[in-house]
């Protein structure tokens, strides 16, 4: 009986939410793999100066690719539910759990910085570089969410279970970034596409969860940027660029499982004050 209820649970997706989630998709693909292909044609025949390449490069992968999530996030939810622009940015910066909002941010943070620190190499850059990066990581990643976790997680979740949607998710979201290996200037060129996939389920799962626990987007956003900024801003990307190994996958697995204790024991607290 209880194994019914919950599977009745993760079935709750409408017609509407079905169609949401695969407009979504369609969006935020065909307006990022539409940019960076145009990129990908306009380095690979040489059609502008480099100077011009250099320039259009930073703002089509900002502007375009980047922010093709956030995008899709207005779009869809414009067409299915008819939300104006003003409402969309109030989404965005909604904070029902201010206290829990910024705890959850730094413990998050904390843990990101920690994976980074015990796998790779300090860069030697000076750290108040932080403060210029994490700006520039906003855009250059944290905005994402606004589609990824603001709208493609919470749908997914209506059809399979929390760890389910994180897993399809990731890889969905893996695959989006697949156009970049073939970008010369891009990071992701030297990176091992499966040890990508891997970095991108595990950071699924972070964000994932902190949206769960937050039900704030901004935060999100923060986290994405500052492990964006802690890895390949500040630290090497040695754990991407190279094949998996087994230090990587005990890292990721104590992350996940450090993860999964939190949600657990946020679960417990409701359930008992729920029961008080």
């Amino acid at each position: 009986m209880i194994m019914n209820k919950k599977k009745q649970l993760h079935n709750k997706i409408t017609q509407q939410d079905s169609h949401m989630l695969w407009s979504y998709l369609i969006y935020t693909f065909g307006i990022a793999w539409g940019t960076e292909l145009l990129l990908i044609a306009i380095f690979n025949f040489n059609l502008l100066s480099e100077s011009i390449e250099l320039i259009l490069y930073f703002t089509v992968i900002g502007f375009g690719a980047g922010m093709a999530p956030a995008y899709a996030a207005f779009f869809v939810q414009r067409s299915h539910n008819g939300i104006t622009f003003k409402v969309f940015c109030r989404q965005i910066f909604h904070t029902p759990y201010v206290r829990r909002s910024i705890g959850y941010l730094f413990v998050f943070a904390i843990i990101q910085f920690v994976a980074c620190v015990v796998q790779e190499s300090y860069l030697g850059n000076p750290w108040y570089l932080f403060i210029l990066f994490m700006p520039m990581m906003i855009f250059g990643g944290g905005l994402e969410e606004i589609g990824w976790r603001g709208v493609f997680q919470p749908l997914l979740e209506k059809r399979f279970p929390f760890l389910a949607a994180v897993l399809i998710e990731g890889i969905i979201w893996s695959v989006w970034h697949l156009p970049l290996w073939f970008l010369p200037n891009s990071t992701q060129r030297d990176m091992n596409f499966t040890s990508f996939t891997l970095y991108t389920i595990i950071l699924g799962l972070t964000l994932a969860a902190a949206y769960r626990l937050t039900k704030c987007i901004w935060v999100t956003i923060l986290i994405h940027a500052w492990g964006n900024t802690v890895l390949g801003g500040m630290y090497t990307l040695t754990s991407l660029n190279n094949n998996l190994n087994i230090k990587t996958l005990i890292v990721y697995g104590i992350q996940a499982a450090i993860i999964m204790l939190l949600l657990t024991y946020h679960k417990n607290n409701k359930n008992i004050s729920a029961g008080s």
